[in-house]
């Protein structure tokens, strides 16, 4: 596609979203103006926990970077694509990178390090000269699917809609469930490009890989009307020559033609976004062309009573209030745990920096201040840094509570409408984001009274010296005590702020979205010009991006040999 029929395309589509006040549809927008100004093509590897998706990945890179495991193991969503320097780069939430080493990187994207990601990473990118061979291409690592660890689903779905290339991967142990089936569903709203991996074929024979592949290509026939490649994979080497024909896949129908595939994968995106849009418009003009008594009565029966919305959000506040009450003594009691540690470190510290303190009792109160100003603030730095994930749980659990509610409410609009008009509303969901608390600061006080102060400068250090450490030491106890306290009243109030923020955030996305059915379901009958008007314009857009897709060359065409495609 001309890039400057695209962004044309693109500016119609966003001046009928911002006409009618469709906000729900600004993410996928965004989404398609990424794509469109992207060179490469983001090859997602996605399925159920323990399909082999990880080890897949490990096997075209040559290596073992991606942790492997028994249980669900990858937590957060990494992408992996060529560079001239093997490199690493944490992406945050917050919008901080991170540049760390490649022997490292299982602390931020394995469940086990990283429990529900509480330590708040978007992604993780790595750069590998291994993978020369697939220049432009991003292999993207997905979190697996249908765990007891909801937050996984979660994270791979509303990753889907950035995929350009869907490797399906499906464990020979468990072939083609009908959840599969909907996930390749789903993915095909966002790219024409899927394939089938199905991995772990050391499991089976060749007869039984045989019998296997011919049964989901039947099955796939009858649900999608063909059937897409489907790829026998495995790690171990005898499988090397099924591994190889995948990778001459990738080369002859993505890397060979990858300016058409970016096209289509584009094309696709874009079309989806038109019929999440024509689906809004399309109730917007049922209500207009409805007579008042029944646009009211058809409105209500969508909306439903104003009790269910303010349940939700009263769900949602009582969460809200629930998590923040605990968050107070959750916090304290991380950071007490340290506490007589921290004692014992900042007495062996002292016993060391106290000797070089013996020109005058002044000078050694300047110099204690100093010191333990500069020591404590370290190591409540350090502590603080260890328990963060720990400490940001409470935000992870409670964005997943509000995200489901969210879910729920958008469920039941899509199945009211469908009743009431016809029309079920689609809508592309982005998991909901947040700033990060920062860092509390750590602050040190006035350690001594005026006495001390007052009689230092006259008073000779060799008299008193050990009078003076052991006040020194005494002080150590209470500015721990202190100072832990204060941290825990930061952090607290860090916690609690990004919990506020997550509630509001949920509460507006469910008042956005309950306000736009409902205004759509209003509309009346001096808006029905406009709205097909604009319905004219997305069919018209629709009809050229199928032309478009009509006269290009099938994309994907499905081998005739059991074993490879």
């Amino acid at each position: 596609m001309e890039s400057k029929r695209i962004e044309h395309t693109l500016d119609i589509i966003a001046e009928i979203i911002r006409r009618h006040r469709i906000a729900s549809l600004l993410p996928l927008l965004a989404i398609c103006r990424t794509t469109a100004m992207q060179q490469e093509i983001n090859v997602a590897v996605i399925g159920r926990f323990k399909a082999g998706k990880s080890s897949l990945l490990n096997a075209l890179v040559g290596r073992d970077l991606l942790p492997v495991g028994v249980v669900p193991v990858t937590t957060v969503v990494t992408e992996l694509s060529y560079g001239p320097k093997q490199r690493a780069t944490v992406h945050f939430l917050d919008g901080r990178s991170e540049e760390v080493p490649v022997a490292t990187i299982r602390h931020f994207i394995a469940e086990q390090d990283n429990p529900g990601n509480v330590k708040r990473v978007s992604r993780l990118a790595l750069e590998l000269p291994d993978l020369e061979r697939f220049r432009r291409l991003r292999f993207v690592d997905t979190p697996g699917l249908e765990s007891a660890l909801a937050h996984n689903t979660e994270e791979t779905l509303n990753w889907l809609p950035h995929t350009g290339l869907a490797l399906i991967a499906i464990s020979a142990d468990h072939p083609l469930s009908q959840n599969d089936l909907s996930l390749i569903q789903t993915a095909r709203r966002y790219t024409p490009h899927v394939a089938i991996l199905l991995t772990k074929a050391d499991l089976l024979t060749d007869l039984e890989r045989d019998e296997v592949i011919s049964f989901m290509r039947e099955r796939l026939t009858r649900a999608f009307g063909s059937a897409p490649p489907i790829f026998s994979c495995s790690v171990r080497h005898e499988h090397e020559a099924s591994r190889a024909a995948f990778e001459e896949f990738l080369r002859r129908e993505t890397l060979n033609k990858i300016e058409q595939k970016r096209d289509d994968v584009l094309t696709q995106k874009i079309m989806t976004l038109l019929d999440e849009c024509r689906g809004y418009l399309a109730l917007a003009l049922s209500a207009a062309e409805t007579i008042d008594s029944t646009r009211e009565q058809l409105k209500s029966q969508i909306i439903g009573k104003r009790e269910d919305a303010n349940r939700m959000r009263l769900q949602m506040r009582l969460l809200t209030q629930h998590a923040k009450r605990t968050t107070r003594d959750a916090v304290a009691a991380r950071l007490n745990a340290h506490r007589a540690r921290l004692e014992t470190r900042l007495r062996d510290a002292l016993e060391a920096a106290f000797p070089h303190w013996t020109k005058s009792v002044k000078d050694a109160l300047e110099a204690f201040n100093a010191w333990l100003r500069r020591t404590l603030t370290r190591e409540l730095d350090v502590i603080s840094q260890s328990e963060r994930a720990a400490m940001l749980l409470s935000v992870k659990d409670l964005e997943e509570q509000l995200s489901r509610i969210l879910q729920e409410c958008r469920d039941q609009l899509a199945e009211k409408t469908q009743r009431a008009y016809g029309i079920r509303l689609h809508t592309t969901e982005v998991g909901i984001a947040l700033a990060e608390p920062k860092e509390p600061d750590v602050h040190i006080g006035k350690i001594f009274d005026r006495n001390w102060e007052t009689l230092s400068p006259i008073i000779p250090m060799f008299l008193v010296k050990w009078l003076v450490k052991r006040h020194f030491a005494s002080k150590v106890p209470y500015m721990v005590e202190k100072n832990l306290s204060r941290l825990a009243s930061q952090w607290t109030e860090s916690v609690n702020a990004a919990l506020t923020q997550i509630e509001r955030e949920a509460e507006r996305r469910l008042d956005e979205l309950i306000a736009t059915v409902e205004r759509l379901a209003s509309t009346g009958g001096a808006e029905a010009p406009q709205i097909r008007t604009d319905l004219e314009r997305i069919d018209s857009a629709l009809g050229q991006l199928q032309r478009t897709e009509e006269e290009a060359t099938p994309s994907m065409t499905v081998a005739n040999d059991g074993s490879s495609a």
